[in-house]
């Protein structure tokens, strides 16, 4: 509290923020940039709905499902309805689950995973319309990006075992949330002070064997707690101060003297979601230069599995650290994802989460054709290099970070809509694959979502063909 004023202070960052947060949901965006939160609506909510079918996706309806009770939001493919809170936890659980979530370099993190769960328990249960839950959904990628890069510092993988991806989903969650209940600055200042209350992950989800911890950590987890925060205000709770507010203890204190205040607010007229990277597969980051040379090659020369006696992949350590023999999950073993697509021609969705594979003899005699070898001098450590023997000699591929997908080398909408067909098709038919796709482009003039969330059942829509098994299930 000032004593000079009787109010509670506030920092600039904070009124800045709050202010623009408030404000957010009537604010004219640009055509590109309404397309931009179009793709990575769809997008994440592919992940959500073939994520579903996985294991962490299913351990998420689980656990929702054990705590008994009805709510006004679903659990996307499924007719469960539950809480706000645990919808968005569970459908946070299915949003990681695949490794098909979009990421933001320079800020660490993983948007889409965290907020779209939060932005469609909400928009369903207060009955948001579609293009409320598109402003809500763009402006907190542009809360999660700058905390993320304040925070980023502090939080290098390297150098921390606090998780930014779960520290920076937490408030895109929360604000989203915030958004769609109709916050004005003074409740998202609260908001913010709650949500540092709840900050919390570590990278220790790296010694699991499986994706359900790390979906929790970097979805499930910041979905519902940022889901919960808001509520939380919504209903009464007060909270004065100002967390950001670094004249006083603070959120930053508490993380690090690491944290870089000077990316907390620059100039929110810029939109950050622009830079905002899709996958083009659905696997961990460092797989994706890699698999994209390889599949350049195999393609250029028409090079069948038998034709390729020997391969070498150059790549820095620390992938290897992440992607690595140890790994024992399809979709962040590097060398599996190299031998299923020698043996393939491509890389798909189905083959990069199939676990089974993983043990088969023809998939492991290719894989001892493999070798991962550590960067040569010079080389850029987010560049691998190639090197394939063939009858013919030796190919070789150099592929750097901007893969297909990434800011400066973006996917057509052609192929957006490819990849989540890929997807989708693991869990519902093509026909209602295309109509839950077009459901999405039709959003902005929705009176709300509840037509796009009846689409994402896998047996919601059956008239114009059977609706697939889902993989991973029994059919």
């Amino acid at each position: 509290m000032d004593a000079s004023t009787g109010l509670s202070r506030e920092s600039e960052r904070g009124r800045q923020l709050y202010a623009f947060a408030a404000t957010a949901a009537v604010r004219d965006i640009p055509p590109d940039v309404t397309e931009k939160v179009e793709i990575h609506f769809l997008d994440s909510l592919c992940a959500i709905v073939s994520g579903s079918a996985l294991e962490a996706g299913k351990a998420g309806l689980r656990y929702v499902q054990s705590v008994g009770g009805r709510g006004e939001a679903t659990v996307l493919g499924t007719d469960v309805k539950v809480s706000m809170v645990d919808a968005a936890l569970a459908n946070g659980m299915s949003a990681h689950a695949d490794e098909s979530d979009d990421s933001h370099e320079t800020s660490q993190t993983h948007p889409g995973c965290a907020i779209l769960p939060a932005v469609l328990s909400v928009a369903e249960a207060r009955r948001a319309s579609g293009q409320a839950a598109l402003q809500a959904m763009w402006m907190a990628y542009e809360v999660t990006i700058r905390f993320g890069e304040t925070i980023a510092p502090a939080m290098s993988f390297a150098r921390s075992s606090r998780s930014c991806h779960a520290h920076t989903g937490l408030f895109g969650a929360g604000f989203a949330a915030g958004g769609l209940l109709g916050f004005g600055p003074d409740r998202f200042r609260t908001l913010t002070n709650y949500l540092a209350q709840e900050a919390s992950g570590l990278t220790t989800w790296r010694l699991d064997d499986a994706h359900t911890l790390k979906s929790y950590v970097f979805a499930g987890m910041p979905a519902a707690n940022g889901t919960r925060a808001a509520a939380l205000v919504e209903s009464g709770f007060t909270g004065n101060g100002d967390v950001l507010d670094t004249r006083d203890r603070n959120i930053f204190d508490a993380i690090s003297a690491d944290c870089d205040l000077s990316r907390l607010n620059p100039s929110y007229e810029t939109f950050r979601i622009l830079e905002t990277d899709l996958k083009k597969y659905s696997v961990g980051f460092p797989i994706a230069a890699p698999i994209a040379g390889l599949e350049a090659l195999l393609a250029k020369h028409s090079l069948g599995p038998d034709e390729v006696t020997a391969m070498r992949v150059r790549y820095h350590p620390d992938w290897y650290a992440v992607v690595g023999d140890e790994n024992r999950m399809a979709d962040l073993n590097l060398r599996y994802c190299l031998a299923v697509t020698l043996l393939d021609g491509q890389l798909t969705f189905a083959a990069s989460h199939d676990n089974l594979r993983l043990r088969d003899p023809r998939v492991r005699a290719m894989a001892e054709r493999i070798d991962l070898l550590p960067h040569e001098e010079g080389q850029d450590r987010f560049e691998a290099r190639l090197e394939l023997d063939t009858a013919e000699g030796t190919l070789t591929s150099r592929e750097g970070l901007m893969v297909r997908g990434r800011k400066d080398n973006p996917m057509t909408l052609n192929e957006v809509h490819a990849k989540a067909r890929d997807l989708l098709s693991s869990v519902m038919s093509q026909d209602q694959a295309d109509d839950l796709i077009a459901e999405v482009h039709r959003l902005r003039n929705a009176p709300d979502v509840h037509r796009l969330v009846a689409l994402c059942h896998p047996g919601g829509r059956v008239a114009r063909g059977a609706s697939a098994g889902r993989f991973g299930s029994e059919p």
